[in-house]
Order: structure tokens, then C-alpha cells, then sequence
């Protein structure tokens, strides 16, 4: 391997954290392998996108199985946050939903062994492992990150023009903020903290991740409330529903804030953000 080559170098790590959990997942997801698992596909898919941009290199179809597994995961991972969030809920506003919880944990019981054979089943040798990101070869750290850099200035402007309809677009904001944070962790830290300040990024997308956890908690909210709650248990989680909208109100405003503050960085940060073209 060229170790110049820092996507590679990424695109490897991220793999070796793929395979490990996904052999875990094979006897039992649990939280943490089903968590760290998505995160790697996550970073990896987030790696491809880079190598578009450089590679006529086509990397959809080859990944269609890992996005399987993906979802797969993802309807587990669901079902746990929820159950988490019932739960917290319950102790917060002292209120009891022991029907809910239980419809919770059935459903995540059944998405667990669903996960776990998709996790049998999913064949490790997979044509996309196999990617070089040949590109980047015989380029030194320096020319690798100014290519990212360049890269990461158009995520921030379209990030710019989606928040103009914060509310409307905050998933989509959010997944370009994921890119921007997955690129720039690619290059050292010297690179990276003159173009943006990791932790208000990090804070950013903290805010957008609950936002986005509260929007799937209501939605199983709803469908119980559609087929199984009792009239009494409707009203105690038609209020509960009322509340969380009002959470992910703030939770907006505080992602929101930071995005700002993220883009009043200094002049040396204007290379990342656009600023002499004034978009």
C-alpha cells in the first residue's frame, strides 16, 4: 500500500471495522456492533462519494449489498434508539407506556434475527472491497488535502444555500456536514483546523443525529398509535408526540447556531467557505 495514499489508508481502517463487526453480528448484534458497523459503511460510502469526484470509477452497483446490510442494521438500530427514548421519556416526564415498550422490544427481537441472517448472509468478498483509489497514488499529503479542501468549500457552500429552509433540509444538511466532517478527518489536523472548527461540526451534527433520532422515535410512535394503543395510552403518547416536536424545534436552532458560527470563522478560513465570490 502506498502510505501516502491517505484515502486508501482511510478506506482500509474503515473496512478492517466493517469485517470485525460484521463477524460479531453473525453470533449476535448487539448496540455497539450494529452502531460501529453502520458508522463504517457510513465513512466508506462517504469515501466513494470523494473518489467520484476524481475516478469514472462506478461504485454503486457493487455496493448494493452492503446497503442491504445496511438497512438491515438500520430497522435494528431503530427500534433500540426508540426503546431508549421511550424510556428516557418515561423517567423525564414520569409517565408510564408499558404497551409501547413492549411493542418495542417484540419488534426489536424480530429485527434482530433479521439482522443476524443478513449478516450470514452477506458475502465478504465483495468486489467494492477491492478499490485502490488509484488517483490519489504518487500525490504527497499536502495535494491529497488541498484536493479535499477544494471539495469540502462546495459542501459548505450548498450547505449555505440549503439552511435559507433549515427545517426543510436539515436531513439533507446533515448528510453533507457528515461528508464534510468524514473528508477533513482524512487529513491531519493541521490541515483540517484551518478550514473548519471540528468541534462546533461535531456539536452540529450531535444536534442534527437527535433531530433525526426524534423524527424515527415519533414515527413508531404513530404507527402504534394507527394500530394498537388504547385510548388511554393514545392520549399519554399524542402529548409525548407534542413534546418532542417541540425538542426538535430547539434542537434546530442549536444545529443551526453552530452552522453559523462555523461559517463567521476568520479570514483564513474564507478558502473553505467561498467567501470572495460572496456565495
Amino acid at each position: 500500500m502506498n502510505e501516502e495514499n491517505l484515502i486508501l489508508k482511510s478506506w482500509l481502517q474503515q473496512k478492517k471495522v466493517f469485517l470485525e463487526n460484521l463477524i460479531a453480528s453473525c453470533k449476535l448484534p448487539t448496540k455497539d456492533s450494529v452502531h460501529d458497523l453502520r458508522v463504517a459503511v457510513k465513512k466508506m460510502r462517504s469515501y466513494l462519494r470523494l473518489n467520484e469526484h476524481f475516478s469514472d470509477e462506478d461504485w454503486h452497483g457493487s455496493f448494493s449489498s452492503i446497503k442491504v446490510l445496511f438497512k438491515s442494521f438500520g430497522k435494528l438500530r431503530d427500534f433500540d434508539m426508540s426503546l431508549g427514548l421511550c424510556r428516557k421519556q418515561e423517567r423525564k416526564l414520569e409517565i408510564s407506556l408499558p404497551a409501547f415498550k413492549e411493542y418495542l422490544i417484540a419488534n426489536r427481537s424480530l429485527t434482530r434475527r433479521w439482522a443476524k441472517r443478513s449478516a450470514i448472509d452477506f458475502d465478504q468478498q465483495q468486489q467494492v472491497f477491492d478499490l485502490q483509489f488509484n488517483h490519489f497514488d504518487g500525490l504527497s499529503p499536502e495535494e491529497t488535502c488541498g484536493k479535499i479542501i477544494l471539495l469540502v468549500s462546495e459542501k459548505i457552500k450548498k450547505v449555505k444555500r440549503l439552511k435559507k429552509h433549515f427545517q426543510k433540509n436539515a436531513h439533507e444538511i446533515r448528510k453533507q456536514l457528515k461528508d464534510v466532517l468524514y473528508w477533513l478527518k482524512i487529513c491531519p489536523k493541521e490541515f483540517s483546523k484551518n478550514v473548519v472548527h471540528l468541534k462546533n461540526l461535531d456539536l452540529c451534527l450531535k444536534y442534527l443525529g437527535s433531530w433525526q433520532d426524534d423524527y424515527i422515535f415519533r414515527r413508531k410512535i404513530k404507527q402504534y398509535i394507527d394500530g394498537l394503543a388504547s385510548s388511554s395510552e393514545k392520549q399519554i403518547l399524542n402529548d409525548l408526540e407534542k413534546k418532542i416536536i417541540t425538542d426538535q424545534k430547539e434542537l434546530l436552532k442549536k444545529a443551526e447556531k453552530k452552522i453559523n458560527e462555523i461559517e463567521n470563522k476568520k479570514a483564513t478560513m474564507k478558502v473553505a467557505f467561498g467567501a470572495p465570490d460572496g456565495s
